[in-house]
């Protein structure tokens, strides 16, 4: 059996990475040019863009034929902010290699995103798009490139296209809310919007532009509180951060005149007055309130909890809501006179009716509920808030711990409580997808390692990947070939076959796995082995091709 068949999928199947190191095309990659490419890619990793830069442009000298090693040095041009040499380069790598998606891609996304060339970037990312069609970055940019054409409806298309290939896309998401924004569709667009900042917390611009929207519909409240968040966002001497300042400002001042203004209008109704004090005590809401006030006595000017259709400002909201349809009346000094007791009676009369919005799984209802004092309460929404505020800056583990604690010390029916279970939902959701990043980052480091012959260091960074994300298939079969092209066909043989069970479509574990069958001397269990290639194939790839190869050799021997 030919050597050949065994060893000649080992590099195959590391796909290119946001900046590719390929070495499909080089068969001597001992040469000096070859060697500051691959030392170049390592300093563009580690976004160490001038070296990187200084490295790639001496390897592109010694090796001009290596169109990879251009498409790195138009990225880290790209990163430090010179577009003019990012452009030049990525066209060399293209007139290397003119079918060359990630150049095509790059490219055309710059020249839309500098407002040059605009039909040249469009034909650029569509060829782009027509190489690679299911990558969400490259329909996202041919989405862009089209939006700066002015060709909304086939922009958002190919945005809607990049968020079904990859629904946790969110630069899609953002583009969506841009297009609808531009539409004067600002409903349509918020929604947008929100969708991006819920997959991605940390993205400025979507801050800004759901905050716009929320001033084209006369929503100053919610666009005073995300310009806030946005402006807790901001790096220091960024343009934006005045620009944001000058928003809170302005929105501050008229938010105050505005809620002083019908204050005083709605504490001069007396009509107004007596028909709230009528309907307070009549229907179902009376009826509730006066149980609760005829076990416990309290003072009037307090408004309970359940009496208002917003919460109150005793409970931190998620979000700023509009000024309620009753002022509160001097509930900073009503505080002091809510007797003791108070805050449990009230929990017991809403009990029946709030549970009702959350399922059994989240919110178990004790049957005789925590008594907490006024000062506890504020002190548990308080650090509900701050939980809050560390999850917008990226501190997850801080607003768990926060959360926990609140649920800990607050009674299971009271609001806060609730909140707090639904934001920790959110929590470890974000914690999850923070693990799964780690995990990848680490995985693609590993592969680039492979790929320049690094094995050691491939392999820590294959182990540091599955001790975060130990169910990871796609890294079982990475150690896999790893372990194959070091000749450790035992642990290969065990991380092959871990993959499988992991994931039983992965179809290069298979041919891992295959080999070292052949090797080993079992030509149909290694027959056996190929043929789930093509039972679990959904499309027809280089795998499938290598697996026919293999089971030609093999069945001619």
């Amino acid at each position: 059996m030919k050597k050949r068949i065994y060893t000649c999928f080992l590099m195959l199947f590391l796909a290119y990475p946001a900046f590719s190191l390929s070495f499909d095309a080089l068969p001597n990659y001992q040469d000096e040019g070859t060697k500051l490419y691959v030392r170049g890619t390592g300093k563009l990793q580690e976004q160490n863009y001038t070296e990187a830069i200084s490295d790639l442009i001496r390897a592109v000298r010694l090796r001009p034929d290596i169109a990879e090693a251009f498409h790195n040095l138009g990225f880290a041009y790209e990163r430090t902010g010179d577009l003019r040499n990012a452009a030049r380069a990525y066209e060399r790598a293209l007139q290397i290699k003119p079918n060359y998606p990630s150049a095509l891609n790059n490219l055309g996304y710059l020249l839309a995103t500098s407002d040059t060339e605009i039909e040249k970037a469009v034909a650029l990312c569509q060829r782009a798009v027509e190489l690679q069609p299911n990558s969400a970055s490259f329909q996202d940019s041919l989405g862009w490139a089209l939006y700066k054409a002015g060709r909304h409806p086939e922009a958002a298309r190919h945005f809607s296209a990049a968020i079904k290939i990859d629904p946790a896309f969110f630069k899609s998401h953002f583009n969506l809310g841009l297009v609808e924004f531009a539409n004067n569709n600002h409903a349509a667009a918020i929604i947008h919007f929100r969708n991006c900042l819920q997959l991605n917390s940390s993205y400025l611009k979507a801050y800004v532009s759901l905050a716009d929207c929320y001033e084209k519909v006369n929503d100053d409240s919610r666009a005073l509180h995300v310009y806030r968040q946005a402006l807790t966002r901001a790096p220091e001497g960024d343009p934006i951060k005045r620009h944001l300042e000058r928003k809170v400002r302005t929105l501050t001042e008229e938010s105050k005149k505005q809620y002083f203004s019908s204050v005083t209008g709605r504490q001069g109704s007396s009509a107004l007055q007596e028909f709230m004090s009528r309907k307070n005590r009549t229907g179902e809401l009376g009826a509730r309130m006066n149980t609760a006030t005829s076990r416990v006595a309290v003072n009037s000017n307090y408004t309970p909890v359940s009496a208002v259709s917003q919460p109150s400002p005793l409970f931190a909201s998620p979000m700023p809501t509009p000024v309620a349809a009753v002022a509160p009346t001097n509930v900073a000094n009503s505080y002091s006179t809510i007797q003791p007791g108070f805050i449990a009676a009230q929990n017991a009369a809403d009990n029946d009716n709030l549970s009702l919005s959350y399922s059994a799984s989240s919110v178990h209802l004790m049957s005789t509920p925590r008594e907490i004092t006024v000062d506890q309460e504020r002190e548990l929404e308080r650090k509900y808030s701050l939980s809050k505020s560390y999850l917008d800056r990226g501190l997850i583990k801080e607003a768990e711990k926060e959360l926990n604690t609140i649920i800990r010390n607050a009674p299971e029916s009271s609001m806060v409580s609730r909140q707090s279970r639904n934001l920790l939902l959110r929590v470890k959701k974000e914690l999850e997808e923070q693990s799964s990043q780690t995990a990848l980052t680490h995985r693609d480091m590993g592969k680039d390692f492979f790929r320049s012959g690094q094995y050691s260091m491939a392999e820590v960074e294959f182990r540091k990947a599955l001790s975060i994300d130990p169910e990871n298939a796609e890294v079982c079969k990475d150690l896999a070939l790893l372990y194959y092209n070091q000749n450790r066909y035992q642990e290969a043989f065990e991380q092959s076959k871990r993959a499988i069970a992991l994931n039983r479509t992965l179809k290069e574990a298979y041919v891992v796995l295959a080999s070292l069958y052949a090797r080993k001397g079992r030509p149909d269990d290694a027959m056996r082995t190929l043929r789930m290639v093509k039972e679990v194939s959904t499309r027809r790839d280089a795998v499938d091709e290598l697996a026919e190869k293999m089971m030609a050799s093999l069945g001619s021997e």
